[in-house]
């Protein structure tokens, strides 16, 4: 995960960093810092705590699937509004991006933390509190219901979008914008899943799928578009495995930021 900050802000994870990852192995691979030179905006890069011996975001426990909970979300909220002071960022230009289990944990941001962030990228994750229940959000957990899409086959759109809502209860303010990237290989988090994301954030967003577009931004990625394209957009990216390769030029102008 890292965030960005200046006149705008962005926390991510892998952007969140995946499982077994650090922010500091993040921070040499990610592209984002040759965007912030040319944007102006600041990374931070966080690592999350052990599960049992891996680096994973806390996707499943109470705590973390609360606002104000104590876990893993709130600690990552912490940072942002520490940062937002320290560098007199712009609260209004806050986002997170993520991949595999910083994709998850970006999605529970956006559901317990809506007044924070204005947007979210996930590249291969799963719903808000797709996790709820299991002992620990890790390849290693006994009950991998939520990333192999058993959950996905039997949830309702509207359970997904009760389970983003109740991360939160009773907010009523505007929520973040949301993008979804999957491959359609992806063995560690079915693809299903991609779909599952959509139905979350369609429900929550109150928009519908409009239409898709072939081969955008490069072959082989389909978007899949909501609305007017604006608050919810997806990527099926065909043939592509775990994490997809950030589209940074994508991700940015759909924050806004380009």
């Amino acid at each position: 995960m890292f965030f960005i900050l200046s006149s705008r802000i962005i926390l991510t994870s892998k952007q969140l960093h995946p499982c077994g990852g650090t922010g500091s192995q993040y921070q040499s691979s990610t592209p984002l810092t040759s965007y912030a030179d040319k944007l102006g905006f600041i990374l931070l890069f966080p690592t999350s705590k052990s599960q049992s011996g891996m680096n994973c975001w806390d996707c499943h426990s109470t705590k973390s699937l609360k606002h104000d909970g104590g876990g893993d979300s709130q600690g990552l909220a912490s940072m942002v509004k520490w940062a937002l002071t320290k560098y007199n960022g712009d609260p209004s230009k806050v986002f997170v991006v993520g991949g595999s289990s910083g994709a998850m944990e970006s999605n529970v941001l956006a559901a317990t933390y809506p007044n924070i962030f204005a947007g979210a990228a996930s590249y291969s994750g799963v719903p808000a509190a797709c996790w709820a229940g299991s002992p620990m959000s890790t390849p290693a957990s006994s009950d991998l219901s939520c990333p192999l899409g058993k959950k996905a086959s039997t949830f309702s759109t509207q359970q997904w979008g009760d389970l983003a809502r109740d991360c939160y209860p009773g907010y009523n303010g505007t929520r973040p914008k949301m993008m979804i990237v999957h491959g359609t290989n992806d063995q560690a988090v079915v693809i299903s899943l991609l779909r599952a994301q959509l139905e979350q954030w369609s429900n929550v967003l109150q928009v519908s799928f409009a239409k898709n577009v072939t081969n955008d931004p490069i072959t082989n990625w389909k978007k899949i578009v909501y609305g007017d394209g604006t608050k919810l957009v997806g990527y099926e990216v065909q043939g592509g495995g775990h994490i997809p390769p950030f589209q940074g030029d994508a991700t940015l102008k759909f924050f806004g930021l380009m």
